[in-house]
């Protein structure tokens, strides 16, 4: 029933217009989201949980920082390498392939991430200019001419080996203060390949050098050597013994103004009367004979060397 003085049209528009929000809100929740619990069940059924990975990670400690291990000693090294955390392996520096002493010497190193590896050289041996390479031994200088000073300090230098001298002259003995000698004869010579602690000898000579080793620096020291005939004499000496002997040599005869005669009991391997002086036979020890000059002389042992002495 219509009441008097109202309209009935608006109410009718309002009512349309809000079915036509509803309708469309339904339709944007249906296509959205299902709008309804039903749909999102069916939705979390549809999404299957994958398989559980499990990751697991390896943390490795990096080495601690350590200074060069070059010129140690294997053992030496290989502790200061394990105190920081390396692995350690050694390997011959040289073309050789032994395997290294604990007394050995570093030469090389060469890093890994967490290694080390060092090559090395037998105790006293020279490096190689690089790993792997012949070893580099020193060469013998040339000490000829230099003094027995200088030529100790340039050995030094190339081995500790030891240095024996001698004396160039069979005559001369190296004794006391040497040091301003003259070197005239080495070995090994000069330009040889010192390998190790090799020895050296020196033949020194306080004055000259002489020509070869061996000889005579005063030649009437030389039992060969056969003096000048004696003033007033017309014949030096005569042999009666052999080679090698004891003899009697004996010269006579004098000028008109009755010179005197020389006698030599004892003559040299050469068949030579001796001087003061010139070194005497084993066998002659305790004797005693004329000299070329008329004099008496005797044998005598004085050490090393027998002496004809007045």
């Amino acid at each position: 029933m219509n009441r008097p003085g109202r309209s009935q049209a608006p109410v009718r528009g309002a009512r349309k217009a809000w079915l036509k929000g509803v309708g469309a809100g339904l339709l944007v929740c249906a296509l959205v989201t299902g709008c309804g619990g039903g749909d999102d069940e069916k939705v979390a059924a549809a999404v299957k949980p994958g398989p559980t990975v499990t990751v697991t990670a390896t943390v490795t400690a990096t080495p601690a920082l350590m200074g060069s291990q070059v010129d140690s000693t294997v053992a030496s090294a290989t502790g200061v390498a394990k105190e920081h955390g390396y692995r350690v392996t050694a390997h011959d520096a040289s073309q050789k392939d032994a395997s290294p002493a604990d007394d050995w010497t570093v030469c090389f190193e060469k890093y890994g991430r967490d290694s080390v590896d060092f090559g090395a050289v037998a105790s006293g041996v020279p490096c190689p200019k690089a790993d792997g390479g012949p070893i580099p031994w020193p060469s013998m200088p040339g000490l000829v001419g230099r003094t027995y000073a200088a030529a100790a300090t340039a050995v030094g230098k190339v081995t500790d080996g030891d240095i024996s001298v001698k004396a160039s002259y069979k005559d001369e003995d190296v004794d006391g203060d040497h040091d301003d000698w003259k070197v005239c004869f080495q070995s090994p010579g000069a330009g040889a390949q010192v390998v190790g602690d090799r020895d050296v000898t020196l033949w020194l000579t306080e004055d000259g050098c002489p020509s070869a080793k061996g000889t005579y620096k005063d030649k009437t020291n030389d039992p060969d050597y056969t003096p000048p005939a004696a003033a007033g004499s017309d014949n030096s000496s005569g042999s009666s013994g052999s080679s090698g002997s004891t003899g009697t040599s004996s010269s006579s005869g004098g000028s008109s103004g009755g010179g005197a005669a020389t006698t030599c009991e004892i003559v040299s391997n050469a068949g030579n009367c001796y001087n003061a002086g010139q070194f005497c036979r084993n066998a002659d020890v305790g004797s005693s004979t004329h000299a070329g000059n008329g004099r008496l002389i005797f044998c005598r042992d004085e050490g090393s060397r027998n002496r004809w002495n007045y």
